[in-house]
Protein backbone atom coordinates (compact mmCIF):
# COMPACT_ATOMS: atom_id res chain seq x y z
CA UNK A 1 0.00 0.00 0.00
CA UNK A 2 3.21 2.26 0.30
CA UNK A 3 2.02 5.38 2.19
CA UNK A 4 -1.36 5.44 1.79
CA UNK A 5 -1.04 3.11 4.96
CA UNK A 6 1.21 3.15 8.08
CA UNK A 7 1.52 0.59 10.55
CA UNK A 8 4.49 3.53 12.70
CA UNK A 9 3.05 6.81 12.51
CA UNK A 10 0.28 9.10 10.55
CA UNK A 11 1.69 10.21 6.87
CA UNK A 12 1.09 13.38 4.81
CA UNK A 13 0.68 12.11 1.75
CA UNK A 14 -2.52 13.73 0.63
CA UNK A 15 -0.45 17.15 0.47
CA UNK A 16 1.13 15.45 -2.52
CA UNK A 17 -1.45 16.00 -4.98
CA UNK A 18 -3.89 13.03 -3.73
CA UNK A 19 -7.00 13.68 -1.36
CA UNK A 20 -7.83 12.42 2.02
CA UNK A 21 -10.65 11.05 -0.01
CA UNK A 22 -8.53 8.77 -2.09
CA UNK A 23 -6.39 7.72 0.75
CA UNK A 24 -10.05 6.26 2.26
CA UNK A 25 -11.07 5.43 -0.93
CA UNK A 26 -7.63 2.85 -1.55
CA UNK A 27 -7.81 1.53 2.19
CA UNK A 28 -12.06 0.26 1.43
CA UNK A 29 -10.69 -1.20 -1.78
CA UNK A 30 -7.92 -3.16 -0.37
CA UNK A 31 -10.32 -4.52 2.59
CA UNK A 32 -12.53 -5.32 0.67
CA UNK A 33 -9.73 -7.99 -0.65
CA UNK A 34 -8.23 -8.47 2.58
CA UNK A 35 -9.18 -11.19 4.62
CA UNK A 36 -8.44 -11.98 8.48
CA UNK A 37 -5.43 -13.89 7.30
CA UNK A 38 -3.89 -10.64 4.53
CA UNK A 39 -1.10 -9.52 5.75
CA UNK A 40 -0.64 -5.83 4.22
CA UNK A 41 2.85 -4.12 3.45
CA UNK A 42 2.68 -0.65 5.14
CA UNK A 43 5.01 2.47 3.86
CA UNK A 44 6.11 2.70 7.22
CA UNK A 45 6.60 -0.02 10.25
CA UNK A 46 5.80 -3.59 10.63
CA UNK A 47 2.92 -5.48 8.49
CA UNK A 48 -0.32 -4.90 8.91
CA UNK A 49 -3.40 -6.79 8.90
CA UNK A 50 -7.32 -6.14 8.15
CA UNK A 51 -7.72 -4.66 11.65
CA UNK A 52 -4.81 -2.21 11.29
CA UNK A 53 -5.83 -1.11 7.97
CA UNK A 54 -9.20 -0.85 9.26
CA UNK A 55 -8.26 1.36 12.33
CA UNK A 56 -6.57 3.29 10.03
CA UNK A 57 -9.02 3.84 7.54
CA UNK A 58 -11.65 4.82 10.30
CA UNK A 59 -8.96 7.15 11.53
CA UNK A 60 -8.83 9.09 8.10
CA UNK A 61 -12.90 9.89 7.64
CA UNK A 62 -12.87 10.43 11.49
CA UNK A 63 -10.20 13.15 10.58
CA UNK A 64 -11.73 14.00 7.12
CA UNK A 65 -15.10 14.31 8.63
CA UNK A 66 -14.05 16.51 11.78
CA UNK A 67 -12.31 18.89 9.29
CA UNK A 68 -14.85 18.94 6.88
CA UNK A 69 -17.13 20.82 9.85
CA UNK A 70 -14.57 22.78 10.44
CA UNK A 71 -14.09 23.89 6.63
CA UNK A 72 -17.85 24.06 6.66
CA UNK A 73 -18.14 26.22 9.62
CA UNK A 74 -15.71 28.94 7.90
CA UNK A 75 -13.13 28.41 10.37
CA UNK A 76 -8.95 28.45 9.14
CA UNK A 77 -6.37 25.55 8.90
CA UNK A 78 -4.15 28.01 10.20
CA UNK A 79 -5.79 27.64 13.73
CA UNK A 80 -7.01 24.17 14.12
CA UNK A 81 -9.55 23.42 17.20
CA UNK A 82 -7.90 20.72 19.17
CA UNK A 83 -11.36 18.86 18.92
CA UNK A 84 -10.47 18.07 15.58
CA UNK A 85 -8.32 15.85 15.88
CA UNK A 86 -8.73 14.30 19.47
CA UNK A 87 -8.82 11.32 20.50
CA UNK A 88 -6.92 10.41 17.03
CA UNK A 89 -4.18 12.49 18.31
CA UNK A 90 -2.33 9.57 20.60
CA UNK A 91 -1.06 8.43 16.54
CA UNK A 92 -0.84 12.07 15.51
CA UNK A 93 2.74 13.89 16.22
CA UNK A 94 4.48 10.34 15.87
CA UNK A 95 5.48 10.58 12.46
CA UNK A 96 6.61 13.18 10.22
CA UNK A 97 3.93 15.05 11.09
CA UNK A 98 2.12 16.70 14.11
CA UNK A 99 -1.08 16.89 14.84
CA UNK A 100 -2.24 21.05 14.13
CA UNK A 101 0.11 19.94 10.46
CA UNK A 102 -1.99 16.74 10.19
CA UNK A 103 -5.22 19.17 10.34
CA UNK A 104 -4.14 21.49 8.08
CA UNK A 105 -3.15 18.98 5.10
CA UNK A 106 -6.61 17.54 5.12
CA UNK A 107 -8.28 20.91 5.36
CA UNK A 108 -6.33 21.66 2.24
CA UNK A 109 -7.17 18.73 0.31
CA UNK A 110 -11.43 18.62 0.75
Amino acid sequence: MGDVFSTACILHRPGYGGKITGMIAAADKILSLADNYTKIVAGHGPLGNKADLTKSRDMLITSRDRVQKLKSAGKSARRPSRKSHSPISTRLGQGIVNSDQWVQIVYLTL
